[in-house]
This record gives structure tokens, C-alpha cells and sequence, in this order.
């Protein structure tokens, strides 16, 4: 992603100056696709702070962040804990955590030293740990009040999907392949509404975005969960789908990795039979979440705009679930 909002050295070291730190250089990092990311070099020679800049939230959402990745970490949740502002009272709320830089709200976190595995490099051991780690996510986030409301429920999607068709019939008109699947994606998505259980599962907080870029590895154990942008209540049963989805899937859905990563999960917070019984429907309602929004958030951009996320893999992922069913689904992740 390219560097929406720009950073000079000065607007870094008077931002430095609320956390009481000396900056002495800033460099943009090109990584993430929806914020603005900087590297601060400390002058004292202690290293480096991440500073990000929330191009989509508002102070009141940045702040909410802010508190649940302090509620997170406190309860060792493998995620960076915000810095707090020096001019703040203590025990104040989440703004305590936020400044602000050209009319966005900006936070600061500690450096965690990491790489992101590619496919070829995740193991059955990785998606263990990964499923320990997100159930990890789930155990302290139940207790954490203020989380938001998915914007990617099913009538979000729906809104997205009807703007797609909107959009067919316009100028430029969309690309024939990417039609096809819009009409394709309705049908499903109807077809999932008609399936929807009637009363609503448990929820606690969930992640909804733990893709492999989204976990730093550092002497092969997870040294941070990162980009909780996407969190919200949710169904524990429907992040794990996600997750098995971003992690287990090569050219087909991986029985090795999908079982690790189930048992790694179960090892710490056992799924309940309501959520082993919606695990199925989770997971169509994921394929068809980043179906949808790899159409609307990376399909449509300008070619050559930044990070490109292919929505074909989500399809053929859809595709191979409902060729499991939901017997072979929990077959094939040991449940």
C-alpha cells in the first residue's frame, strides 16, 4: 500500500514529544492495506516505535482499538500493547493512547521483532500455535466491553454486492469475469440467508482478519498478532473459519494444517457443539465475506495502486467447502 498521509521528521517528533520520546528519524513502510505505516527511530539508541496513521477510523473507533489492544495484552494476547500519552491522566479512556496528525488519529507501539510466513512455510506446527493464539484472542476478549458490530455481516455484504451491480450497468462497465462472479456471489449469498440459523450463536470478540501477513514469527514462535482493524463481536466459530481459510489453503484445503490448527484452538478454548454445529455456515460466510471484498477493496483499484489480493482464490475456496459439506468439514478438521 502506498503512503496515504505523509510524515516529516518534525510532525514525527512533535507527535514523539506526547510519549515522551525523541525521534531522530522516520521511514515509511509499505505494508497493510488500508492504513499509514511508519518506522520511528528512537535518538536515545533504543530502537525503533510503529506508528500508524488510521486513514478509515474516527478518534472515537481509534480510541476503542486502543483499549481493546490494551485489554488484549494484558491478558497476554500476543499483540503490542499502545503507547500511553505522557500528557494524560492516568486511567483515562482510549484517547489517552491517541494523537493526531493532519486530522487522523494516530497511535504508537512498541517494535516487535518478526517475518510473516509465505504458504510454503506454514507447518503443521505453525497453524497449532496460530489456533492457540486465536483462542487466546477469544478467551480474554470475552471479558473486554465495547466492541463494535462487524461491518461485514451479511446485510453489509449485501449493501456491497448491490453497488457491484449498480456498477455493471454504468461506465466503465465492470470486466465480464468480475460480473460473472458478482451474479454468482448473489446467488450464494441468498442461499446462505436461507440457511442462517434463526437465534444467534454466542459471541465474544473476535480478530476477523488473521491472514498470515497479519502474524509476526520470531525463532518459530508468534512474537505479535497484529491489524486488529477488523475485530469486532463475533462468532468464535466464524474466525476460526477465517482463519483455517488464510492459513490451510494452498491449491486445496490442507487436512494436515487445517486438524493442527483446529487442535491447537481446542487445546485452549474447546468449541461448544452450537459453534461445531455452525462451523459450516462460518465458513461460507467467510468465503464469501473476502469473495466480496477482495472484489470492492482490491479488484477495482487502479492497476499498480498497491497490494493486490486476488478474489478468485476466495471462490475456489467456497467451491471446495461446499464439496465437504459440513460432515466433511469437521471430519477433515478433527472435530
Amino acid at each position: 500500500m502506498a503512503i496515504l498521509t505523509p510524515l516529516s521528521l518534525a510532525d514525527a517528533r512533535r507527535i514523539g514529544a506526547l510519549y515522551g520520546l525523541e525521534i531522530a528519524d522516520v521511514r515509511g513502510l509499505l505494508a497493510g492495506s488500508v492504513n499509514s505505516n511508519f518506522a520511528l527511530t528512537l535518538a536515545d539508541g533504543r530502537g525503533q516505535v510503529f506508528l500508524r496513521v488510521y486513514e478509515e477510523q474516527q478518534l472515537a473507533a481509534a480510541s476503542r482499538e486502543a483499549r481493546m489492544l490494551e485489554h488484549l495484552a494484558a491478558g497476554g494476547v500476543a499483540t503490542p500493547q499502545p503507547l500511553r500519552r505522557r500528557d494524560t491522566a492516568p486511567g483515562s479512556e482510549g484517547a489517552a493512547f491517541i494523537a493526531e496528525h493532519a486530522g487522523k488519529p494516530v497511535a504508537l507501539f512498541p517494535w516487535v521483532a518478526g517475518d510473516s510466513l509465505c504458504q510454503a512455510r506454514v507447518t503443521p506446527d505453525a497453524t497449532r500455535r496460530v489456533g492457540s493464539a486465536l483462542a487466546r484472542v477469544h478467551l480474554v476478549g470475552a471479558s473486554f466491553e465495547g466492541a463494535s458490530a462487524s461491518r461485514f455481516d451479511l446485510d453489509g455484504l449485501d449493501q456491497r454486492l448491490r453497488g457491484l451491480r449498480a456498477h455493471a450497468g454504468g461506465a466503465p462497465a465492470l470486466p465480464p469475469e468480475v460480473a460473472a462472479a458478482v451474479e454468482e456471489l448473489t446467488g450464494r449469498l441468498e442461499r446462505i440467508r436461507a440457511a442462517t440459523p434463526r437465534t444467534p450463536g454466542p459471541e465474544t470478540l473476535i480478530h476477523g482478519d488473521l491472514f498470515r501477513d497479519n502474524v509476526l514469527w520470531h525463532g518459530g514462535e508468534i512474537s505479535a498478532l497484529l491489524d486488529f482493524e477488523s475485530a469486532s463481536r463475533g462468532s468464535a466459530a466464524f474466525d476460526l473459519a477465517v482463519t483455517m481459510l488464510a492459513w490451510c489453503f494452498g491449491d486445496d484445503l490442507d487436512p494436515a494444517l487445517a486438524a493442527a490448527l483446529a487442535a491447537g484452538y481446542t487445546s485452549v478454548r474447546p468449541l461448544s457443539a452450537e459453534e461445531r454445529g455452525r462451523l459450516f455456515h462460518e465458513s461460507l460466510v467467510a468465503a464469501l465475506r473476502f469473495s466480496i471484498t477482495r472484489i470492492t477493496d482490491f479488484e477495482l483499484r487502479p492497476k499498480g495502486s498497491g497490494v493486490y489480493k486476488d478474489f478468485r482464490r476466495f471462490l475456489a475456496r467456497q467451491r471446495t467447502l461446499e464439496r465437504l459439506g459440513p460432515e466433511g468439514l469437521l471430519a477433515l478438521l478433527g472435530l
